[in-house]
């Protein structure tokens, strides 16, 4: 069984997507090799994982969830019992990612986690939202700050910290201006009513066009604490091998203004 744990913990991830490709694209690997992956997985147990009669439409069969399931909660217990024998050890370091737009929140997070829980050293990187997204699911990052739940799991190290508002900007009807996220979530119908097309992952770089050349496009407020009429959430999400330890204490030096 030792000798599948990789191979699980990538069944784990993969079926909260609906379909193979879809979660190719999230766990980092290629299609054939999550196909490769799964066919594995299959002959050892001698079960079905992928309902493979739709082409292009394959979708997890009910003892995939099953499995994944097992794994995740065994891998939990494992995690747990870890943390109890080293739970005086302080974590050193830690990888945080986060949207351009919340970077204010990070960093300051970053001064909490700094002068109040003694981490030593931490990672800052900004992703599009597909990025934060995919880095968070493979275990890159030890928490996001991001608008969206990736996935469609639930995860136990999750704390709404403020909201922002989507601002329409629209001063030159000339150009369609989008977020790599937002492009790949648009329609070819939405395209034509723009004569140009202005895509890109960085915020700063898609401000500086709508205030300089113009166009239409969203922009994110500035975050706040609290919420607002039709504002998104500002959601702060801890991996699950992150030490419970840490994320309590965290969770207190957060919400206790």
């Amino acid at each position: 069984m030792q000798h599948l744990y990789y191979e699980l913990s990538v069944l784990a991830k993969a079926v909260h997507f609906k379909n193979l490709s879809a979660a190719a694209i999230h766990v980092g690997l290629s299609q054939p090799q999550l196909s490769r992956i799964i066919a594995r997985l299959e002959e050892e147990f001698k079960i079905v994982l992928l309902d493979r009669s739709a082409k292009r439409k394959s979708s997890w069969t009910p003892i995939a969830f099953e499995f994944a399931g097992i794994f995740e909660r065994t891998s939990r217990r494992l995690e747990s019992d870890l943390q109890g024998l080293s739970h005086n050890n302080a974590t050193a370091e830690i990888h945080i990612g986060t949207l351009e737009g919340l970077s204010g929140f990070a960093i300051n997070t970053c001064k909490v986690c700094f002068e109040q829980l003694g981490i030593k050293k931490i990672s800052l990187d900004i992703y599009d939202l597909n990025e934060l997204n995919s880095n968070f699911l493979n275990g890159n990052l030890d928490m996001i700050f991001t608008s969206k739940i990736p996935g469609r799991q639930k995860f136990r190290h999750l704390l709404e910290i403020g909201s922002q508002v989507l601002e329409r900007v629209s001063n030159n009807k000339k150009y369609g201006v989008y977020s790599t996220f937002e492009f790949g979530r648009s329609q070819n119908k939405e395209w034509s009513n723009f004569e140009y097309l202005f895509v890109s992952n960085s915020l700063a770089i898609r401000k500086a066009w709508l205030n300089t050349v113009g166009g239409v496009g969203l922009v994110p407020s500035e975050a706040r604490k609290g919420r607002s009429k039709d504002s998104e959430p500002v959601l702060l999400i801890g991996s699950e091998l992150l030490s419970p330890l840490l994320w309590d204490q965290l969770h207190s030096a957060l919400t206790k203004d």
